[in-house]
């Protein structure tokens, strides 16, 4: 398929050109052939054209960290601490037996949502209860390839869990993972992957220990062993909250990072959400193994985990990328809102100005930063440039976005996803007139209407019950708010 957009406003994301006017972009077998005033297309027949007259094209935005199934229980909670929410989330879960079909369900209604705001590839961290299992996974596969995202499924890996070691003795939390049963993640991961690569789908999977400290050593070694012998990437949580800065310390009697250089996890093949409560020496050793960060601005705001010094990774060299996180933290699967909180947020934790982030450095992570973050991605998406695949977002100017003066500060600071008009991934419509093409919007909320009410009744059954493992997690929040020489505090 040849496709022509035609008299288009081009967001290039060249810092000295940042928008092209009056350009021509040709779209063949799903990358991006020619670009340019007035380009020839050499004899191609042309399969559709689009004037994109009053348009603004821009490369397709990058959601390098959510959580698909957590739509189900969007917005449920509030006023929680990230580990006492991640129980609620899991018990919730654990009563619902959800299965493969509402999984994928889930994941349809996700991917929908981010396709409709620009969003044109996602890494999906995924962790459902009760385990992973090949259907499931399968299901959210499904769910890519129906609504045409670029979808990167990360299956999450866990052995050990953090709260249960803290409150052990010091003598039984160094073998703890040992008696812990182990799931047979890689049988099953393999299987996937090897269907994969026999469909040659847009489709691709990384591995995604929970949390290095969720994970003995033994499997964090075991991940990077799998990784290198079938060049996958690796995703992981990394230094969410002050409880996880303070007890790697206590752990490793030195910063997180730092254990994870010695034992050969950093590499270029690794991203890390959240990413807060890291120091100088963590931020070296990122950059340093080319090791990416994903910011969660809005999911870090409303659980009250910190704020991410962004400004400071830059300097160091650390590639930062965007994600939204789940359905219940962020409460939004919007990169849009990502960019402005990104950019916004660094204008506190930053006091000189010309360390702040920009709108054109927020509109880099959303997009190319984003596609760096994912080895497979790599120099393939995340820019309009010749031979790059054409993820592509074409916005028709809402009135949020008038008057137009400064595209690219306006696309981070003004727009929220309204003025998406049509969204192409690989060369292939999947939104047109803000219309998905490959879902019936209507039909998947009548479908996933029931799925979340009955989780929702389910966790009503358990959130006024005593659960003493919050007053556990309130007194290691103490303790570590007692402790000094974590690298950043709190806002008053």
């Amino acid at each position: 398929m040849t496709i022509l957009l035609e008299n288009a406003s081009v967001v290039t994301l060249n810092a000295a050109k940042p928008v092209l006017e009056a350009q021509q972009l040709l779209i063949h077998e799903g990358s991006i052939a020619r670009l340019g005033r007035k380009i020839h297309t050499n004899g191609l027949p042309i399969t559709k054209r689009i004037d994109c007259s009053e348009m603004i094209v821009m490369p397709g935005l990058v959601n390098a960290h959510c959580h698909l199934t957590e739509i189900l229980q969007k917005s449920f909670r509030d006023n929680a601490r990230m580990e006492i929410w991640r129980g609620y989330r899991a018990m919730t879960e654990d009563l619902a037996h959800l299965t493969p079909e509402e999984i994928g369900t889930a994941a349809e209604l996700g991917c929908s949502e981010m396709l409709k705001n620009g969003v044109t590839a996602v890494v999906d961290h995924f962790s459902t209860r009760p385990g992973l299992s090949v259907d499931k996974m399968a299901a959210i596969l499904g769910a890519f390839e129906k609504t045409g995202i670029r979808g990167m499924l990360v299956p999450s890996l866990r052995d050990q869990d953090l709260i249960r070691l803290m409150t052990r003795a010091p003598k039984r939390r160094k073998n703890a993972a040992d008696n812990t049963p182990r799931e047979p993640w890689k049988e099953e991961v393999l299987t996937i992957l090897a269907r994969l690569r026999r469909a040659r789908t847009l489709s691709g999977i990384m591995l995604g220990p929970s949390s290095p400290m969720n994970c003995s050593d033994r499997l964090l070694r075991e991940v990077v062993g799998v990784a290198e012998q079938f060049d996958l990437g690796i995703h992981t949580h990394l230094l969410e909250t002050r409880l996880q800065c303070w007890a790697a310390r206590k752990f490793y009697k030195k910063p997180l990072c730092a254990h994870l250089a010695d034992i050969g996890f950093l590499s270029s093949r690794l991203s890390g959400a959240h990413s807060i409560w890291l120091d100088e020496r963590e931020m070296d050793l990122l950059a340093s193994s080319g090791a990416s960060v994903v910011h969660n601005p809005a999911s870090n705001l409303k659980l009250g985990s910190g704020i991410a010094p962004v400004a400071k990774l830059k300097t160091h060299g650390v590639n930062v990328a965007l994600g939204t996180d789940g359905g219940d933290t962020s409460d939004s699967y919007s990169i849009f809102e990502q960019m402005r909180l990104a950019a916004f947020l660094s204008r506190i934790v930053a006091q000189d100005p010309d360390n702040w982030i920009t709108a054109f450095d927020a509109l880099r992570m959303g997009t190319v930063n984003g596609a760096q973050a994912v080895p497979a991605w790599r120099g393939k998406i995340g820019q309009i440039k010749t031979g790059f695949r054409a993820d592509l977002v074409l916005l028709k100017p809402s009135l949020r976005l008038r008057p137009l003066r400064d595209i690219v500060h306006q696309l981070v600071f003004c727009e929220g996803g309204q003025s998406v008009d049509t969204v192409l991934v690989d060369g292939k419509v999947v939104v047109e007139g803000g219309r998905l093409s490959g879902v019936d919007e209507e039909e998947l909320i009548r479908r996933v209407e029931p799925i979340s009410k009955k989780m929702h009744r389910l966790y009503g059954r358990i959130k006024n019950k005593p659960d003493r493992s919050h007053r556990t997690i309130r007194e290691l929040y103490k303790k570590s708010f007692a402790a000094k020489g974590l690298p950043l505090r709190f806002l008053p």
